[in-house]
């Protein structure tokens, strides 16, 4: 098997940047009475949250909460801020060796998920400075997609929701600052004239199918009103907002982003050595791609062929891991290839899956066409070259976030079924196209290693950019540039990369979490030796759902270690 020449190094890299051990959930004898005070703690808690965050019980399957929408007042956002204040105080009450390891894990995603939210509600507060906080109000996409029930079962849900998203619009606009993010700002208004597309078109064809005409009269109404709301709101952000937006209150500033990185990853961080991470492994990565480059014959299948082509990839993908018993199925369920819903355009490709407590478990792998306002070599380009769609291909769906998902509705319990964390859920699907290409998959033709190469590439000038806007004065051009030249994206693509870190400054999680994933990988390889087996350490890296790498890191450590004893059985590779 092909190793990887960085990973020693990526060791190293990684524990200068955090600077300190990580954490760890302790084995111990579990304190009389404090496992059962926790379960039904933590029950609580979630269950009051969901209340709050219905959108959250809807992404993991949670139909209860279908028809319900986030109340987005100020006074109920600042409510919801102070429970959570209340709620990290009572679950830091317990402690890691009173509880049994999989509560002690609990405890601590959950502890995470609260203070990140905190964080994005105090410190960042977005839903004063970024209007696309509010677009979970217009996201009726599980009613649409995934068919868990009756169709006109689901209608009437989403006409709930869609009555009970028109009473909280008011106060968007309300809530928000004067000045907002220029790029911010565009982006919203091109996501949510989308919502207004895809109410009109996907919703209302589905909709239409049903034969109760008063709940179609219903929907008709409801719908075209939250469609108009949407299209108002874009107007109105365009024409009001946009005239006085800022290129530069997006900057989070050192301070603050420091505090955003520990508040995702869970772990305070050495900011110049987190720099130098990132610089380093685009060198390492700049250094191949330019390499290989002069030897590739670069293709790209036309703008009709994407489907078909990332179809034919995924299948491909799915063969691959099979044939090599690369990581265990845990269900034989495949995904379905289609073009990207209006509203979710400003990516290129992204998978859309049902929760883990779903009844239905059909997903979907969407690919996104260029804008046809574009001029036609901006098109062109945007298109994926043959070698970055197979590396996307494995990073959305197999073994990346669709197979993922699959073992997420394993995990052992509700909270780890439910909790996630950026690094973790990109950094196994950034790992995987590395280990794919590693392990010889699209090895006929050298252009998919390019894509490999380049689509790392692209993480890591995410990476590079995230610290340079936000705490080193990087502009959108510079960025951009930064993304052309280092990173060798095309210009589109790169105008749209820089904008996204403007408003998402936590996808350095890609190489972040890639490069943790390899520094857990080298260790039990040292630790292993000759037992060392390539399935089992993602089986055990999968089992808990996704929560912060450094959160499971003993843990998968420890059970690969007994699996791999002398008297324990191997798993056929």
């Amino acid at each position: 098997m092909k190793r990887s020449l960085s990973l020693a190094a990526c060791a190293v890299a990684i524990t200068s940047v955090f600077g300190c051990k990580p954490h760890t959930v302790a084995v111990t004898p579990v304190a009389i009475g404090s496992a059962s005070r926790f379960e039904t703690t933590a029950d609580a808690l979630v269950s009051r949250w969901l209340e709050d965050a219905p959108a959250w019980g809807r992404q993991v399957g949670l139909h209860a909460y279908d028809g319900r929408v986030a109340h987005v007042s100020l006074g109920a956002l600042d409510e919801h801020a102070r429970w959570l204040d209340e709620s990290i105080a009572t679950l830091e009450s317990f402690r890691d060796e009173d509880l049994p390891r999989d509560q002690a894990l609990d405890r601590a995603i959950l502890i995470n998920r609260m203070k990140l939210e905190r964080f994005n509600l105090r410190s960042r507060e977005l839903h004063r400075t970024d209007a696309r906080f509010y677009e979970e109000l217009f996201d009726v996409s599980s009613y649409v997609n995934f068919d868990y029930a009756p169709l006109e079962d689901r209608v009437r849900a989403l006409v709930l929701h869609e009555e009970e998203a028109l009473a909280e619009v008011p106060h968007i606009t309300a809530n928000l600052r004067p000045v907002l993010s220029r790029s911010g700002i565009v982006t919203a208004v091109k996501n949510y004239r989308g919502f207004a597309e895809y109410y009109r078109g996907d919703v209302a064809s589905l909709v239409r199918r049903v034969k109760d005409a008063p709940l179609l009269a219903r929907f008709e109404a409801a719908n075209e009103a939250l469609a108009k709301a949407a299209e108002n709101l874009a107007h109105r952000l365009e024409a009001e907002w946009l005239p006085r937006a800022s290129d530069t209150v997006h900057v989070l500033g050192r301070e603050k982003y420091l505090a955003f990185v520990e508040a995702q990853e869970g772990r305070p961080i050495d900011l110049e050595a987190f720099a130098r991470l990132a610089e380093e492994d685009l060198a390492r990565n700049r250094t191949a791609y330019e390499a290989l480059l002069p030897t590739v014959n670069v293709t790209r299948p036309k703008a009709a062929e994407l489907v078909a082509e990332a179809t034919r990839m995924m299948n491909a993908a799915r063969q691959f891991v099979l044939d090599r018993g690369l990581v265990t199925f845990p269900s034989d369920e495949r995904a379905i290839v289609e073009i990207s819903p209006p509203y979710m355009r400003w990516n290129a490709a992204f998978l859309n899956m049902p929760g883990p407590f779903d009844s239905v478990h059909q997903g979907y792998y969407y690919v996104t066409l260029p804008d046809p306002s574009w001029s036609a070599k901006e098109q062109e380009e945007y298109v994926f070259t043959r070698g970055t769609l197979l590396a996307t291909t494995v990073h959305e769906v197999i073994p990346g976030h669709f197979l993922h998902g699959l073992w997420t509705r394993r995990a052992p319990t509700r909270i780890q079924r439910m909790g996630d964390s950026y690094s973790f859920t990109e950094g196994w699907a950034h790992y995987v196209e590395q280990m794919m290409s590693d392990e010889g998959f699209g090895a006929d033709d050298p252009q998919n290693r390019l894509g490999q190469l380049n689509d790392a590439l692209l993480r890591n000038c995410r990476f590079v950019v995230s610290i340079g806007i936000h705490t080193g004065g990087m502009t959108l051009p510079e960025a951009e540039r930064r993304f052309v030249e280092d990173c060798h994206q095309d210009r589109a693509g790169a105008r749209e990369q820089a904008i996204r870190g403007t408003f998402d400054p936590g996808y350095f999680a890609y190489t972040l979490g890639k490069l943790q994933l390899l520094e857990l990988r080298h260790d039990a390889e040292r630790r292993l030796g000759a037992r060392f087996d390539l399935r089992a350490f993602h089986d055990a890296v999968l089992a808990h759902g996704a929560p912060p790498i450094a959160l499971i890191r003993d843990r998968v450590l420890g059970d690969l270690e007994r699996k791999a004893a002398p008297d324990a059985p191997r798993s056929p590779r």
